[in-house]
């Protein structure tokens, strides 16, 4: 249920574009020119996003293909803008290595450099926009390494985290249900000839039973453990924290509707979610180790704002991007 983590995806593009020398041929549409993404200068569309979603498709669906590759390119942009004003300054061999990773995304899957802007030209994009990437790349990557080590500029106060906190994350708890196996009741034991309230009901009736349950104060860490199916609750005892475009977007909605302490229902793809929204300034020992594990990003988030660099998606063009649009590259041979 949760997507790719927190600036996971620094360096994707050199893994994702070296399988783009492979693939068939399949109809497409032309790409679309219009903007999906602007951070700073840059304005990448859904046809330069293609590239990268493209060499994800073998392995993953489309939609996570999707998300994936525009979390990645979101990040590495919005990277370079922050080390650019933090006045980080590229080297002649930051240049060259710029230069390099062009030639090697351009010629990793056997394609010449000419093929590959064939193909970038098919797709709606450009060579250009490799270079873009792959200078960002070089910038977050010096970026990352000036946040590594000792150095003044990086600093920010509990204060400011917390301020960070509650504008750009969200912290729940959740049972996920699942519908039943056809033939089998949701709760019951097959051979047991006691009939709960459980039984013989759908993943949804089980689902607005056990919101009821939660409204009315049973206890929810208790209800956890006897109707969950997802295994990334035992590893996240005090509720996933998580900011816009972490989560699948139903289970997101949904968890900004509530106030925390409030229950919520969502249904996504995995099944029915009955949520509870947690407040941002717990106690709990998991939750005061989970600041402190990712204080690296509370600091990163908080330079952000500070220096006013901001991520606008147009998420009407994101959604109306679909596979059919996708441009496969020629086969070498």
């Amino acid at each position: 249920m949760k997507k790719t983590g927190l600036f996971a995806l620094l360096t994707a593009g050199a893994v994702m574009l070296s399988s783009a020398g492979c693939g068939t041929n399949k109809a497409a549409k032309k790409a679309s020119g219009d903007v999906a993404i602007e951070v700073g200068d840059h304005k990448i569309t859904m046809a330069d996003a293609s590239v990268f979603i493209q060499s994800y498709m073998g392995y993953y669906d489309f939609d996570t293909a999707k998300k994936t590759a525009l979390e990645g390119i979101e990040d590495v942009f919005e990277r370079e803008a922050l080390a650019k004003k933090m006045n980080i300054e590229l080297t002649d061999e930051d240049k060259d290595n710029i230069i390099m990773q062009k030639a090697s995304l351009a010629t990793r899957g056997g394609q010449t450099l000419s093929e590959y802007k064939k193909y970038l030209e098919s797709a709606g994009s450009s060579i250009d926009f490799i270079k873009d990437y792959a200078t960002a790349s070089v910038y977050a990557n010096k970026l990352q390494e000036k946040m590594a080590g000792e150095d003044e500029d990086i600093t920010a106060t509990t204060t400011e985290m917390g301020e960070v906190l509650k504008s750009d994350y969200y912290r729940a708890k959740h049972i996920l249900i699942t519908e039943p196996s056809e033939g089998e009741d949701a709760a019951a034991d097959p051979e047991s000839e006691v009939v709960t309230e459980e039984d013989g009901k759908t993943g949804e009736e089980l689902a607005n039973l056990v919101l009821e349950k939660a409204k009315k104060g049973e206890n929810f860490d208790e209800m956890i453990k006897k109707y969950n199916t997802d295994p990334g609750m035992a590893q996240n005892p005090d509720g996933y924290v998580f900011t816009d475009g972490a989560m699948v977007p139903e289970f997101e909605a949904c968890v900004k509707e509530l106030q925390p302490g409030e229950f919520g229902i969502a249904k996504t793809s995995y099944g029915y979610h009955v949520i509870q929204r947690l407040p941002l300034d717990g106690t709990e020992t998991d939750f005061v180790t989970w600041v402190e594990d990712n204080k690296s990003d509370l600091v990163y988030k908080v330079l952000c704002k500070k220096n006013g660099i901001e991520v606008k998606r147009n998420q009407a063009v994101i959604d109306a991007y679909t596979e059919n649009e996708l441009v496969t590259p020629e086969p070498v041979q």
